[in-house]
């Protein structure tokens, strides 16, 4: 199914990756549990700041479903979400889960750029 309804730039037989909507996306499954992963990553422009750090922290303390980070190495904002996949994922399904996490993700990210400027 996501293989239909996603531009699929690289895929194995665990995980898929696209670029969509400024993002690099990677949507893995758990070999061991009904588990999906979906990690979102953005480039920032310049290193990051401690602000940055500190904000990330902070939205992880309010954030129930995912994760915020930042990469200093890779100069790059990341938001990951799991989702337990205990019912069928239909194609609406997914949009749907990743539609919020595009939501999130672009929250965070707004928020630790504002910190850069």
């Amino acid at each position: 199914m996501l293989l239909e309804s996603m531009p699929i730039e690289y895929q194995d037989g665990m995980c898929l990756s696209i670029n969509l909507s400024g993002w690099y996306v990677q949507v893995s499954f758990s070999p061991l549990h009904p588990l999906m992963v979906i990690c979102l990553a953005r480039q920032i422009k310049t290193p990051a700041a401690i602000a940055q750090y500190l904000d990330t922290n902070d939205m992880n303390l309010h954030s129930i479903l995912g994760c915020h980070t930042i990469n200093s190495d890779t100069g790059c904002y990341a938001y990951r979400a799991t989702q337990w996949l205990d019912t069928e994922l239909t194609h609406e399904r997914f949009m749907e889960i990743l539609s919020r996490c595009i939501g999130e993700a672009e929250r965070g990210f707004e928020k630790i750029l504002k910190k850069q400027l």
